[in-house]
């Protein structure tokens, strides 16, 4: 079950004298049409300093922007018989290493194929699944899935205070110069494409950490560390670094040879800590790398060997 997305906006200089829908639409989640956006405003789910206005009220410098966003309404989600691998389960949650090219939750446009269509098979009904993170469809590795709201709401909490650790492995074009290093660099969705994330000085922080584990010429391996969930952020930070996740159709290149058969961005959520929802017990989970991802590390190698020699 999705939640409701609450945003809190302090007016810039980049947002006044604009009409509050248009402003808004760059931080409204990806459904959200004008339309529904002007409904939320005379509805009171969007307020400028705690009152309610009108479409057309044209921000200033100073005020304070608070709304409140609705999930998407999606038709009836049927179950599905699509193989999971269950790294770790109890009453009341699971962890999956999640395949490439699942989708985590349906949406208005795909309501099958999806991680929550695969739960709701394996519950035969009897539970429903509540999201607590996300990954990538293109994306491989660990993520945890309530069984119960309140199990959801204190994980999610755990995830919102930083109490989560999060290990990521990516394989990417380039060798950065520096070895080990973060980047700080805000993150907001992009007003002309909203389907893309960027780098933008009105963005919310985000922080990654990253160590170069291997290098093959003119690609390497990295270990990230992410310090806050921003959607796509380590696609986008490395993007911004000029080292584009091998695969990545949307902020990367189309891989050169030998990886030139590679479909999908080559990162994986490798190990996830928390605490557990009931017994506060700390818990990791390990993912191993995904076939396709072991197989673009072999063929590198074998093209490093076969460089030198030549």
């Amino acid at each position: 079950m999705q939640k409701d997305t609450k945003i809190e906006l302090k007016v810039t200089t980049r947002e006044a004298g604009r009409r509050i829908d248009v402003s808004m639409m760059e931080f409204a989640p990806f459904h959200t049409s004008r339309t529904l956006l002007q409904n939320l405003i005379r509805l009171g789910k969007i307020t400028v300093n705690s009152r309610k206005t009108k479409p057309s009220y044209k921000l200033k410098v100073g005020d304070f922007v608070e709304a409140i966003f609705p999930p998407p309404e999606i038709p009836q989600i049927p179950a599905e018989q699509i193989e999971l691998n269950v790294i770790h389960e109890d009453e009341y949650m699971i962890v999956i290493n999640k395949q490439a090219g699942l989708v985590t939750h349906p949406t208005t446009k795909k309501t099958t194929g999806t991680l929550v269509n695969a739960l709701l098979w394996r519950f035969k009904g009897e539970i429903r699944p509540f999201i607590v993170h996300r990954l990538d469809k293109d994306t491989s590795g660990v993520i945890v899935v309530a069984k119960d709201p309140e199990t959801q709401r204190v994980l999610s909490a755990q995830f919102k205070a930083r109490k989560t650790k999060k290990l990521y492995f990516a394989l990417v074009e380039g060798v950065p110069k520096k070895f080990k290093g973060e980047i700080d660099a805000p993150i907001a969705r992009n007003p002309q494409v909203r389907t893309r994330m960027d780098v933008l000085d009105w963005g919310r922080r985000a922080l990654t950490y990253y160590e170069v584990i291997k290098s093959f010429d003119s690609w390497a391996l990295l270990k990230l560390k992410i310090m806050t969930g921003r959607t796509h952020q380590i696609r986008v930070h490395m993007k911004y670094m000029g080292y584009p996740v091998v695969g990545d159709k949307v902020y990367g290149v189309r891989p050169s040879h030998p990886l030139g058969w590679v479909k999908r961005q080559m990162l994986h959520a490798a190990m996830l800590e928390l605490y557990h929802p009931i017994t506060g017990e700390p818990m990791k989970f390990v993912a191993p790398l995904a076939e396709d991802f072991k197989k673009a590390l072999r063929e590198l190698v074998t093209f490093k060997e076969v460089k030198h020699v030549l």
